[in-house]
């Protein structure tokens, strides 16, 4: 095999790789559940129970 073969090649895999990853093809559906909580984003919850307990 020559040289730009085998660069044609590997460059053709590596689109196939990209194209993959933004497909988000084989990536499992999370869209129905809540999004990650950060550190330090309770920050807003704390607030609103202290300025009203009862809710």
């Amino acid at each position: 095999m020559s040289f730009t073969f085998v660069l044609l090649l590997l460059l053709l895999a590596g689109l196939v790789l990209i194209g993959l990853a933004l497909t988000g093809a084989g990536s499992r559906d999370r869209s129905h559940e809540a999004p990650p909580r950060l550190p330090g984003h309770d920050v807003i919850d704390k607030r609103a129970k202290r300025e009203n307990p009862d809710a």
